[in-house]
């Protein structure tokens, strides 16, 4: 494993986990002083743990088959999201980018989904990630269109139940300290759950930022690169695994996070005639997201794009797997 990957594979599940712990036992919830430290903090380190998602599901973490797997079951069902289900929409993200088969990027990617309803809808994407993400990741395994085999849809079943009982669980528990006098909830602990309420909805801005208003589905073309030359982009970067590099992720889906600027540097300079949609600041490559929200939040064809995709699978039929599309 490689010493640049080491510190964000150890860093962000510590933070999240036991800061999180940490911060409700020794801070009273209306102690603001704390709360602005601890809350963009906790709510970055919960970000990350979506980037290290990612690279869970990319197989760019050596270690053994059964460690990555079981730490995959274990962020999937925190997060709500099961590992199998996030496997299989992401795979197919990387192998139909932006077109109607590229689910992740659902209503944006879906000719019939209106410009109204993709406007509405952004926002709420953003706003309600919370609600809004588990329903674009779980329409793969309860769509009728779904293209995953009934035998993998069973999985992903299962491991929904496995997050049901784990939630519920948590929740019970909760209410049942509650109700023993055994904790005293009020409404202030509320704020407890703000930061992996927000870095859901960042997340939800991340993809939105990667992707909607670009037309290509050529993987340089049909993303946002931020590559920039100062110290709070390149950190901001480093510690989600490099993904705002999205171009040349998507064009070598294996190769390892610390080297995609270097690889955008030689596509870049052995093409010089070529203008990709390199940012140099998440700053600006939030206007550009933004101006694209407010006119057109789509990709591919909802965006203008007007390619012959005859050459598409149907929805039903589009498989993939990690060998032909990651390998």
């Amino acid at each position: 494993m490689s010493f640049k990957l080491l510190p964000r594979l150890i860093a962000f599940p510590i933070i999240a986990c036991i800061g999180q712990c940490w911060w409700m036992a020794n801070y009273s919830p209306t102690n603001m002083a704390a709360s602005m430290i601890w809350i963009p903090l906790l709510a970055y380190a919960w970000f990350c743990i979506g980037g290290l998602t990612h690279e869970i599901v990319h197989g760019n973490l050596n270690s053994t088959p059964l460690v990555v797997t079981v730490s995959a079951k274990i962020i999937g069902t925190v997060l709500g999201i099961p590992h199998t289900v996030y496997r299989e929409v992401h795979m197919r993200h990387h192998a139909y980018l932006n077109t109607p088969l590229d689910w992740e990027m659902w209503p944006y990617s879906d000719p019939r989904a209106s410009l109204r309803f993709r406007r509405i809808f952004v926002w709420f994407d953003i706003v309600f990630a919370v609600v809004a993400t588990p329903i674009i990741w779980g329409r793969i395994c309860f769509s009728k269109e779904s293209p995953v085999p009934l035998p993998i849809r069973r999985t992903m079943k299962i491991e929904y139940c496995g997050i049901a009982v784990f939630w519920l669980g948590t929740i019970g528990t909760g209410i049942w300290m509650h109700q023993t006098g055994r904790f005293q909830f009020q409404p202030e602990h509320f704020i407890f759950a703000l930061p992996p309420l927000l870095a859901t909805a960042v997340n939800g801005l991340r993809k939105i930022m990667d992707h909607v208003g670009t037309s290509s589905f050529d993987p340089l073309h049909g993303t946002r690169t931020v590559v920039g030359p100062s110290f709070i982009t390149r950190t901001l970067s480093f510690f989600n695994f490099d993904l705002a590099v999205h171009g040349p992720h998507h064009r070598y889906p294996k190769l390892e996070c610390s080297s995609l600027k270097q690889r955008m540097e030689e596509i870049s300079e052995a093409n010089p005639g070529q203008r990709y949609p390199i940012f140099p600041s998440f700053f600006a490559a939030f206007v550009d997201t933004l101006v694209a929200m407010v006119r057109n939040p789509g990709v591919g064809v909802n965006a203008g794009c007007t390619d012959d995709l005859s050459h598409l699978p149907s929805q039903t039929s589009a498989k993939v797997s990690s060998e032909t599309h990651w390998g």
